[in-house]
């Protein structure tokens, strides 16, 4: 196996960890909502809003670095990064270039946005809990490509030779 190869088997173990808390926070902050006083959701609550939001913009963006180092492997220019997104789109790891740059639009507003704007703030949320799912099923076909492609194991916690 190559060191590339080695390279993307630790984005996609990384990856894995990283989903296992995103879906914590996920199920942990998922009845928050609908809120409709945010004054009135709890310091616990905003804890658990907090980290859901810290692990989904990880994980996208870790995610995204994956997706890169798939397209590097793919000989695809990844100068720029609408390219890597367009070969995903290719391999039906993404259902469309679009719908990630509204994910994307969405974590970057709730992280910029999160303490300017509560009236905002349960829409971001609410469209973040919507598109978790999405990132699962784009980290679920990334894996099985890399699988199909490399040979390298779609199991969690299994090692790379």
């Amino acid at each position: 196996m190559t060191e590339h190869l080695r390279l993307i088997a630790r984005k996609l173990d990384h990856l894995q960890r990283m989903r296992e808390y995103l879906a914590h926070s996920f199920e942990r902050s998922r009845d928050i909502f609908p809120a409709t006083n945010w004054q009135a959701v709890s310091m616990e609550q905003h804890e658990m809003l907090a980290a859901f939001r810290i692990r989904f913009s990880e994980f996208q963006e870790h995610l995204g670095k994956a997706m890169r180092a798939v397209a590097i492997e793919e000989e695809v220019d990844v100068e720029r990064f609408g390219s890597v997104l367009a070969f995903m789109e290719k391999l039906s790891v993404l259902e469309s270039v679009d719908r990630w740059k509204v994910i994307r639009e969405i974590r970057n507003a709730v992280n910029h946005e999160y303490e300017e704007d509560a009236e905002r703030l349960p829409l971001f949320f609410g469209e973040m809990f919507k598109a978790t799912p999405e990132l699962f099923a784009c980290h679920d076909k990334l894996a099985f490509f890399c699988a199909e492609a490399y040979g390298l194991d779609r199991s969690p916690n299994k090692k790379q030779a």
